[in-house]
């Protein structure tokens, strides 16, 4: 089987199609609400050549609104951080609450004058995006039209329910002082989803990854809405004192299993018994992307001192595997320029879970 074109990587129309055909109609992930940590706290997103802004109000609860003044259109917030209690336009001074409502509009009935009769100031509010958090995870549906957000993540939860139980979840801690691991990357969204799609590069790219987990020790499995890697041989420390928490309910015959989806269209998502990564892959133009990525260890005792330098391990050891991945990915990018090349062709072995997201990608496209 081909890949897709060369067409739908390096030009701006065709990223414009996938954001109105991909992202646009269903839940897709855009962060992480502990970007924003307390009441207050608003953290500027691009995506997809949109502006965005996460917000925290005083009520904790977690919005998403486009980054313009409803006035002029002017970007709102200009940085990320704590910007109090309001959002204050810096170029007429519109300012909005935490919940998006237009509070104030200086001078708009003339000088001194803060309000005038033809002006709803109800109906000038931020435009705000519908938005659900998920175990830190924040993801929207940017055109309202989506099934419910239950019914999306339902087969996500069910496939780790066999891993981590019932309440797996409800143990995931992130530690305040772990540094993200962030990569800006000049290349197209979907090239970084199929990277991590298949482990057919490990021996080349990741010789240390592959000597803990050879490439022949992974399964590929495919599913309607996530497809990747199974690892049959994940590495918990050697002695049982030496190892981070795991989850409680783990099956101890699973415990040398580790479950590596991408969750489509743009979440990468990584399950050992000791902890949990997530990297979200955030288009910003057609040939831009950053990947965010957290750490997420298991209950209040994985945070403690005592187990400082195996966190501190694990998120150097997953820094350099990722860090391996951008020459990869931007090669690519740059071979999508090329007139020979329209595609490739995918390995009916090694490349099955990139063939679905292929095939993924086209019935929403409509190719």
């Amino acid at each position: 089987m081909k890949g897709l074109a060369n067409r739908y990587y390096d030009n701006k129309e065709d990223f414009l199609v996938e954001r109105a055909k991909i992202f646009a109609p269903m839940w897709v992930c855009i962060g992480f609400a502990s970007d924003a940590p307390l009441p207050g706290y608003v953290y500027r997103v691009e995506f997809m050549e949109l502006p965005l802004i996460i917000v925290r109000d005083y009520d904790n609860a977690v919005h998403v609104f486009h980054n313009v003044c409803r006035h002029r259109g002017h970007i709102l917030v200009t940085e990320s951080g704590e910007l109090g209690a309001s959002l204050r336009c810096p170029y007429h001074s519109w300012t909005y609450a935490l919940n998006g409502s237009l509070m104030r509009t200086p001078h708009i009935g003339g000088l001194g004058i803060h309000d005038c009769e033809a002006f709803e100031r109800n109906e000038a509010g931020l435009i705000s995006v519908d938005c659900r958090v998920w175990n830190d995870l924040l993801f929207i549906n940017l055109d309202g039209s989506a099934d419910s957000f239950e019914k999306f993540i339902h087969p996500l939860e069910e496939r780790w329910s066999r891993l981590w139980g019932t309440s797996g979840s409800d143990k995931l801690r992130r530690h305040e002082d772990f540094q993200p691991i962030c990569f800006d990357i000049d290349a197209n969204w979907k090239l970084a989803i199929e990277n991590y799609l298949e482990a057919y590069h490990l021996p080349t790219v990741h010789s240390e990854l592959n000597r803990v987990s050879p490439m022949q020790d992974h399964d590929i499995q495919v599913a309607e809405q996530f497809a990747g890697q199974v690892s049959h041989c994940y590495q918990l420390g050697a002695e049982s004192e030496n190892r981070l928490p795991i989850f409680p309910d783990w099956p101890s015959p699973l415990l040398t299993e580790a479950d590596y989806p991408a969750l489509f269209p743009n979440t990468l998502l990584g399950l050992q018994a000791d902890h949990l990564f997530v990297m979200v892959v955030i288009p910003i133009h057609f040939n831009q992307i950053r990947e965010e990525t957290r750490l997420y260890f298991v209950g209040d005792e994985s945070l403690t001192l005592e187990y400082e330098t195996l966190r501190q391990e694990q998120a150097v050891f997953w820094r350099h595997v990722f860090e391996e991945d951008v020459s990869v990915v931007t090669g690519m990018q740059k071979g999508r320029a090329s007139s020979g090349f329209d595609g490739g062709i995918l390995s009916p072995v090694q490349d099955r879970a990139t063939q679905a997201f292929h095939e993924w990608v086209s019935i929403r496209l409509g190719i």
